[in-house]
């Protein structure tokens, strides 16, 4: 069975595609319209998908992509998550001028990154941001499983605000199927 999420290895849509498939093939697409499509097209099986975050509210279009026809939701599960701060190996907190991570996440840790005084930016995906991650000077915000995945250090954890910091995730495959 295949199951389809956004984003790249580590992302905490791909923990949920585990959490609801253990063992099945989980398969990366690009973003979140993408999971949707290759789902209703038959290109995967199940879809996972992000629909609200305690912290940062709704997801934005995911309640739209899940309304189309060719869609049916099957499960639903909340997952806790926790968003670290990762940088390359051996690089100082005080070396770092801009963190990068999705606006979700982003807004997850606000308050921290608010007491941080560094600047953000937005990127299509908490693990492509750590997948890309480069440079000694730029942080991103990701999973554990992202620092592990693309060799990165946790340089702060749990930089989300709410430490009961948990996100529910829609399971759907195509409808009739």
């Amino acid at each position: 069975m295949t199951i389809a999420y956004a984003g790249a290895p580590g992302a905490f849509a791909h923990e949920a595609a585990l959490m609801f498939a253990p063992g099945q093939v989980a398969i990366p697409f690009v973003d979140f319209a993408a999971v949707a499509e290759a789902v209703a097209s038959g290109a995967a099986e199940l879809g996972v998908l992000p629909m609200r975050n305690s912290r940062a509210g709704e997801v934005p279009g995911i309640a739209a992509l899940l309304a189309d026809d060719r869609l049916a939701v099957i499960d639903e599960r909340v997952m806790p998550v926790r968003v670290h701060l990762l940088a390359l190996p051996g690089v100082a907190l005080d070396e770092v001028t801009v963190i990068a991570s999705h606006p979700v996440a982003l807004a997850q840790c606000a308050e921290h990154l608010a007491a941080l005084g560094v600047p953000t930016e937005e990127a299509s995906n908490t693990a492509v941001a750590a997948a890309a991650l480069d440079r000694r000077d730029r942080a991103v915000l990701a999973s554990e499983a992202a620092a592990t995945a693309y060799g990165l250090a946790v340089l702060k954890r749990d930089m989300h605000d709410d430490p009961d910091n948990a996100t529910r995730f829609a399971l759907f495959r195509k409808a009739g199927a």
